[in-house]
């Protein structure tokens, strides 16, 4: 079947300087059934070019999506392990006054890249998607970069906290002076994290932990001695975040040690 270029298949029949027959004649009805017959398939032929533009739009609006979740992968993957830096990198900056793009981003770089390749007739309705793109991309490459930093600072400050807790242990039990100045230097750090609920956390974890590596230098240096004063009632402030069933296995582990140093004592 012959194609109809969509130009002339838009025309109706020329009404010009051609013979003109009477609309009731059957030539003239036939004529005008012939031109509305034209006209019929040239829309039909217009909505059918709408219709695959639109699903052109659409599968090429899946390549993009592709390609975005592709460089998110890649973004994530060679951050910095604080992840400064991600969300700006992949969708740039915001003016929140006036929304225009202040730093375009690898966002940008995409959906430019791709916006010639969508059908004409589809591509303004493209391009005002574009910001919408841009806000459910930029929370979600935000909430991955806050994640990221959590961890940085968890891993930063478990560092920071063995370091300590070991000094504690090694340092001599009757030295206040030091293990409070620890101490502090401890709560210091802690209260630099961003999240309060870590904050919380690690605040709580860093008293007991450090009762517990106290208790540990006690033991250490004189077992029987460290054995009283957990069992004291009430017992040294260091020890006072310990609980029952902690202290009671700091006794025994004392009991121990002092029966160890005892034994010792006796064979030689």
């Amino acid at each position: 079947m012959a194609t109809i270029p969509l130009q002339l298949a838009q025309r109706r029949l020329d009404t010009g300087s051609v013979v003109s027959y009477p609309n009731s004649s059957p030539v003239g009805a036939a004529m005008q059934g012939f031109g509305d017959e034209l006209s019929a398939v040239a829309e039909r032929f217009r909505q059918q070019k709408q219709q695959q533009d639109a699903f052109d739009a659409n599968v090429i609006g899946r390549e993009l999506n592709g390609q975005i979740a592709e460089a998110e992968k890649e973004a994530i993957q060679n951050a910095p392990a604080d992840g400064r830096g991600l969300h700006d990198a992949m969708y740039g900056q915001i003016d929140p006054r006036s929304n225009g793009v202040v730093k375009p981003g690898l966002f940008d770089t995409l959906f430019d890249g791709i916006v010639p390749k969508i059908p004409e007739s589809q591509r303004a309705n493209f391009i005002r998607q574009r910001e919408a793109l841009r806000r459910t991309g930029s929370a979600r490459m935000a909430a991955q970069q806050y994640a990221r930093r959590q961890d940085y600072e968890q891993a930063e400050w478990s560092k920071a906290q063995a370091a300590e807790l070991n000094a504690i242990a090694q340092s001599n039990p009757d030295d206040t002076a030091t293990f409070e100045a620890i101490r502090q230097s401890g709560f210091d750090f802690i209260a630099k994290m961003g999240n309060p609920v870590a904050r919380q956390l690690a605040e709580t974890g860093w008293r007991s932990n450090t009762a517990k590596a106290f208790a540990q230098a006690m033991i250490a240096q004189d077992p029987k001695r460290a054995a009283e004063m957990l069992g004291a009632a009430p017992a040294d402030a260091r020890l006072a975040d310990l609980t029952l069933d902690e202290r009671q296995a700091f006794i025994r582990q004392a009991g121990a040690a002092a029966r160890a140093v005892d034994g010792r004592a006796t064979s030689d």
